[in-house]
């Protein structure tokens, strides 16, 4: 089945098949925005999609990954740089792509980050 847009994948450290949530892919179309939620921290916020890309997922619910960077104190335009580099893997064109926006598990980061250290600590459906 081809996808008409491109799926965003976040993983982070973990043993696939343990019952945690080590990885997810959203669609790029469910990102609805995200905030520095800390000195070393990023929420990314997504719409539900229930674990089905096809029926839309839970009403009022929504998603979130927290990405780990930088401290604010080192580098005072940290967050501005995440939000930019998740905007432009947002904007990739194309579709039915999957990009990796952050692997932890495998030490991937987006090329968009620009070489910026960021892992995925967090993510946890329907909030």
């Amino acid at each position: 089945m081809a996808y008409r847009e491109n799926l965003l994948l976040f993983a982070k450290t973990g043993t696939m098949g343990d019952g945690a949530l080590d990885a997810q892919t959203f669609p790029a179309s469910s990102f609805t925005g995200m905030q520095a939620s800390g000195a070393t921290t990023t929420k990314l916020y997504f719409k539900d999609i229930g674990g089905d890309y096809h029926t839309g997922g839970t009403s009022g619910k929504i998603n979130l990954v927290e990405l780990t960077h930088a401290n604010i104190s080192a580098d005072a335009n940290i967050h501005s740089k995440i939000a930019k580099a998740v905007a432009r893997v947002v904007a990739n064109p194309g579709t039915g792509k999957l990009l990796t926006v952050v692997d932890t598990a495998n030490g991937v980061v987006a090329n968009e980050f620009g070489g910026l250290t960021v892992t995925c600590t967090t993510i946890s459906n329907t909030q």
